[in-house]
């Protein structure tokens, strides 16, 4: 099966500096993420892979094409920038009507997938505001209203739930989601761990513009809590006398805790922290971790 995303040595410069650096890629349909800290080279290698920056060096293909070179393949591509591309004085109807007219829809096609997938988004009542009138989230939504409103069978997003609250950014992934079982490719950069491990997913991790390392979850999970922390918030105090013999305690937020930090080497350590805060009477109503500084960490099959 021919790759849907196909990178070959790919390198791109701006002046001196170097954003990718001899990039390797292939992807075929289904999900894929790249995962890089910022300045790491990822919104630079969506857009070679979009043909809107004309690589140096290498080779990209798109479903077969060169999309640098025939703008056909952007019928069935869509990018999702890092900035809305929409025209703040016109209203979110009317923009959308603009830009999918640039893919030969009809206005009452271009409305009733445009109201789709704003309902999907939580974002229909908006579709007569002016988009400056709208929030930073709002404006994310329509926008990626936009970027989907040729109904691609590849889509690139770049930092896809950024300003996003935590419903609408679930509302996001079950849009991808969906559209992964649909048998598009969907292909979305980010820095932040805990949006890639929402995902069973192809991970490729990218620093100083180069893919370093090809992982999923589960090998993410191991790298990332060598050295860690997890915050654990408790429904009722507990004594300082019983947090004393939690393995790993380092700090609680008073004598009477309802919030402590704890060191972590490894997930085996969450379980066991989890038993010794049951045994000791504690109610626990959640429990996050401190995401490590991707830049830091040391993960399995980095070359």
């Amino acid at each position: 099966m021919r790759e849907s995303i196909l990178l070959k040595g790919v390198s791109k410069k701006f002046g001196k500096v170097s954003a990718l650096d001899g990039v390797d890629l292939k992807l075929k349909k289904g999900m894929s993420i790249i995962l890089g800290a910022n300045g790491a080279g990822k919104s630079t290698l969506l857009r070679c892979i979009d043909g809107l920056y004309k690589v140096d060096s290498g080779t990209v293909m798109v479903d077969g094409i060169d999309p640098y070179l025939d703008d056909a393949v952007h019928m069935k591509l869509a990018l999702l920038s890092d900035n809305y591309a929409l025209y703040d004085y016109l209203s979110v109807r009317d923009n959308l009507k603009f830009f999918g007219r640039l893919y030969g829809l009809k206005d009452s096609e271009i409305i009733e997938r445009a109201s789709a997938v704003l309902k999907e988004l939580d974002a229909y009542n908006y579709i007569d505001s002016k988009v400056f009138t709208l929030s930073r989230g709002t404006k994310q939504k329509v926008a990626f209203c936009r970027a989907t409103i040729n109904n691609p069978s590849i889509i690139l997003l770049d930092e896809p739930t950024a300003f996003l609250d935590a419903n609408a950014s679930e509302r996001i992934r079950k849009y991808l989601l969906r559209r992964e079982r649909e048998g598009a490719t969907v292909l979305f950069v980010t820095q932040k761990i805990d949006e890639v491990t929402r995902f069973n997913s192809d991970i490729f991790v990218i620093k100083k513009g180069r893919i370093v390392a090809s992982t999923d979850s589960a090998s993410l999970y191991k790298s990332m809590l060598k050295d860690s922390y997890i915050n654990v918030r408790l429904a009722r105090q507990i004594s300082s006398a019983k947090l004393s013999k939690i393995t790993g305690l380092e700090s609680t937020n008073g004598s009477r805790a309802t919030y402590i930090k704890v060191h972590i080497s490894s997930s085996k350590d969450i379980n066991m922290i989890i038993r010794e805060l049951l045994d000791a009477g504690a109610e626990i109503a959640g429990i996050d971790y401190t995401e490590p500084l991707i830049e830091k960490m040391s993960l399995d099959g980095e070359r």
